[in-house]
Protein backbone atom coordinates (compact mmCIF):
# COMPACT_ATOMS: atom_id res chain seq x y z
CA UNK A 1 0.00 0.00 0.00
CA UNK A 2 1.31 3.54 -0.31
CA UNK A 3 1.56 3.85 3.05
CA UNK A 4 4.16 1.06 3.04
CA UNK A 5 1.82 -1.48 4.31
CA UNK A 6 2.65 -5.05 3.08
CA UNK A 7 -0.51 -7.47 2.33
CA UNK A 8 -0.38 -10.91 1.37
CA UNK A 9 -2.39 -13.72 0.19
CA UNK A 10 -5.60 -14.53 -1.53
CA UNK A 11 -7.49 -11.31 -3.10
CA UNK A 12 -9.96 -12.16 -0.42
CA UNK A 13 -7.03 -12.31 2.90
CA UNK A 14 -5.70 -8.72 1.14
CA UNK A 15 -9.09 -7.22 1.17
CA UNK A 16 -9.65 -8.46 4.35
CA UNK A 17 -6.77 -7.23 6.11
CA UNK A 18 -7.65 -4.00 4.57
CA UNK A 19 -10.87 -3.76 5.88
CA UNK A 20 -9.63 -4.58 9.71
CA UNK A 21 -7.26 -1.47 9.32
CA UNK A 22 -9.97 0.75 8.15
CA UNK A 23 -12.04 3.22 10.74
CA UNK A 24 -15.71 2.43 10.69
CA UNK A 25 -16.34 -0.41 8.28
CA UNK A 26 -16.52 -2.86 10.69
CA UNK A 27 -19.93 -3.92 10.00
CA UNK A 28 -19.32 -4.29 6.59
CA UNK A 29 -20.09 -7.17 4.21
CA UNK A 30 -16.92 -7.73 1.69
CA UNK A 31 -19.10 -6.34 -1.16
CA UNK A 32 -20.03 -3.23 0.62
CA UNK A 33 -16.68 -2.64 1.98
CA UNK A 34 -15.24 -3.17 -1.84
CA UNK A 35 -18.20 -0.52 -2.88
CA UNK A 36 -16.83 1.66 0.02
CA UNK A 37 -13.12 1.46 -1.27
CA UNK A 38 -14.49 2.31 -4.90
CA UNK A 39 -16.42 5.21 -3.34
CA UNK A 40 -13.44 6.49 -1.73
CA UNK A 41 -11.37 6.01 -4.03
CA UNK A 42 -13.42 8.19 -6.37
CA UNK A 43 -13.89 10.92 -3.52
CA UNK A 44 -10.70 11.23 -2.49
CA UNK A 45 -8.32 10.21 -5.15
CA UNK A 46 -10.21 11.05 -8.30
CA UNK A 47 -9.62 6.97 -9.43
CA UNK A 48 -12.39 5.72 -10.63
CA UNK A 49 -12.03 1.60 -9.81
CA UNK A 50 -14.18 -0.36 -11.81
CA UNK A 51 -14.76 -3.68 -9.98
CA UNK A 52 -16.54 -6.47 -11.52
CA UNK A 53 -17.63 -9.82 -10.45
CA UNK A 54 -20.69 -11.82 -9.04
CA UNK A 55 -18.86 -13.72 -5.95
CA UNK A 56 -17.10 -12.15 -3.08
CA UNK A 57 -13.74 -13.82 -4.46
CA UNK A 58 -14.28 -12.07 -8.00
CA UNK A 59 -14.76 -9.27 -6.33
CA UNK A 60 -11.82 -8.86 -4.26
CA UNK A 61 -9.50 -10.32 -7.21
CA UNK A 62 -11.14 -7.40 -9.38
CA UNK A 63 -10.27 -4.75 -6.58
CA UNK A 64 -6.68 -5.92 -6.51
CA UNK A 65 -6.32 -5.57 -9.86
CA UNK A 66 -8.11 -2.23 -10.42
CA UNK A 67 -5.58 -0.80 -7.14
CA UNK A 68 -2.34 -2.44 -9.08
CA UNK A 69 -3.51 -0.69 -12.61
CA UNK A 70 -4.26 2.41 -11.00
CA UNK A 71 -1.29 2.79 -8.76
CA UNK A 72 -3.27 3.14 -5.92
CA UNK A 73 -0.93 0.36 -4.83
CA UNK A 74 2.09 -1.73 -6.78
CA UNK A 75 2.85 -5.16 -6.03
CA UNK A 76 5.56 -6.74 -4.13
Amino acid sequence: MRDGRVFQGTPVQIVRAMQDIAFGVERLSLPEYIDWVVANAQRVESVALRVQGDTDEEKAASLVEEMLRTSLTTKG
